[in-house]
């Protein structure tokens, strides 16, 4: 489904680019949970080499020269939604690496079909409000036989968050990820085989509840509602910090983390 001004997602989508823009400079400074994530997906690369691959959500580029270390493609495409990471990211790839930068939203994604070996995409794809048209077009891009690895966030992730929220308002604060049964269902329906998959439990730890707020601001990760809404009051902003606080442990501050790696293959045909 084309992402166009007159769709419903579109409003959502712009917001998401603007506040990864915004977070574009400080990104790799905060982004230590990413960084985890990153480093076990990529050992689970299935394929010694792929000639045309995509890092889809590429974001600051920290993934570009691992791949090109362990994939040596001949041909990457570098994808993010926010054309400001994309920026930051040309500035880190290895020079040897012949890559094309594009600024384009996964849902719509605009090259032809059976185009690419390998899907790359780390802690990107939760972005995306309706994973059926995001798994159709992978699937559509990917060539027979070839694979996508990716990380998400699962069902359970941030419950800190949902939590210190109960009680003090009706609104939506915290994100709603998929449950990992629903995503491999998707991915079936989709016409990809998952030839792995496993749910993996992190937890990052603070100082103060406004230390692991701020850890996901400053990588663009806070919450986006699906439609605009106005501004927390700070008498409620106060109200939320003190009941995340109720919940420090022996190590601080704690942001659990529910992670779903996959790796999926489009079967011959």
């Amino acid at each position: 489904m084309p992402i166009t001004p007159d769709t419903p997602l579109f409003d959502y989508k712009q917001r998401v680019a603007k506040r990864f823009d915004r977070a574009s400079h400080s990104y790799d400074a905060y982004a230590h949970f990413q960084k985890k994530v990153l480093g076990r997906l990529v050992g689970l690369l299935p394929v010694e080499k792929a000639s045309s691959i995509v890092d889809l959500g590429a974001g600051t580029g920290k993934a570009l020269n691992v791949l090109s270390e362990k994939l040596n493609p001949d041909h990457c495409v570098v994808l993010d939604l926010s054309c400001q990471m994309l920026a930051v990211a040309r500035t880190k790839a290895p020079k040897t690496l012949n890559a094309t930068y594009v600024c384009a939203d996964a849902e719509a994604l605009p090259f032809a079909n059976e185009s690419f070996d390998l899907i790359f995409s780390s802690l990107a794809i939760q972005w995306c409000l309706t994973p059926e048209a995001l798994f159709k077009e992978l699937n559509r891009v990917v060539k027979p036989g070839g694979y996508v690895v990716f990380s998400t966030l699962s069902q359970n992730s941030m419950p800190e968050i949902r939590r210190a929220w109960q009680g003090l308002d009706d609104d939506e604060h915290h994100h709603h990820y998929i449950a990992h049964d629903s995503l491999l269902a998707v991915i079936s329906q989709c016409g990809f085989t998952a030839s792995y998959s496993e749910l993996t439990n992190m937890v990052m730890w603070f100082d103060s509840p406004e230390d692991a707020i701020y850890s996901l601001k400053k990588v663009g990760a806070s919450f986006i509602s699906p439609s605009p809404r106005g501004a927390v009051s700070a008498s409620k902003w106060r109200a939320f910090l003190d009941q995340y606080e109720h919940q420090r442990g022996e190590c601080g501050i704690p942001l659990s983390y529910q992670v779903a790696f996959v790796v999926m293959q489009k079967p011959l045909e």
